[in-house]
């Protein structure tokens, strides 16, 4: 009897209502390994039948990853090819939104939950991805060579992120701002 290659891979998405998880992405990580080692020891590697899915020629982010969309992103925004896994995820994640038919978001087909814009994996993780300029403020301003921190705010609005008309004074206020929210 012929089973899908990732039909454990499978049932655990169900089970989690997503292929967007680390755990589904490492059962097919352990899939495509397999796959590899009988292909190689069955002599077809060569044949052009069982080419490998490997990134082996490029970095790997030592890096733990939320789940398969934030590495994909991540993989992709430096101009790398994510791992296979993650490929795989991202596709079936993408298939099941399309072969909904518009009956469920992309909120549900990524991450198994309905979209509420204030819970959203994007809202909850924002303030805390370089993405928002108070993070990478607070990532980057101990590499300033200014010694206050309104000269810091001021080097990283025009150097960072070419800002020169933004007051440092406000930019600071609405930092602090969000600090005191990112920490409560």
């Amino acid at each position: 009897m012929s089973q899908w290659r990732f039909e454990k891979a499978a049932r655990l998405a169900r089970e989690l209502k997503t292929w967007n998880h680390n755990d589904v992405a490492q059962v097919i990580r352990d899939s495509l390994d397999s796959q590899n080692l009988n292909v190689r020891a069955s002599g077809a590697a060569d044949s052009g039948y069982g080419i490998t899915l490997g990134t082996e020629s490029q970095p790997i982010f030592d890096y733990e990853f939320d789940n398969p969309m934030e590495c994909f992103y991540s993989y992709v925004t430096v101009e790398l090819s994510p791992p296979p896994e993650v490929m795989i995820c991202m596709r079936l994640c993408i298939r099941d939104y399309f072969l909904a038919g518009g009956k469920i978001s992309l909120d549900e087909a990524f991450f198994g939950k309905e979209h509420v814009a204030t819970k959203s994996y994007a809202k909850l993780n924002y303030d805390k991805s370089l993405h928002s300029k108070y993070a990478l403020f607070d990532a980057t301003k101990k590499f300033s060579k200014r010694k206050s921190l309104e000269g810091k705010a001021e080097e990283f609005l025009s150097q960072r992120l070419g800002d020169h008309s933004t007051d440092p004074a406000s930019f600071l206020k609405s930092y602090s701002r969000w600090k005191s929210n990112k920490n409560s």
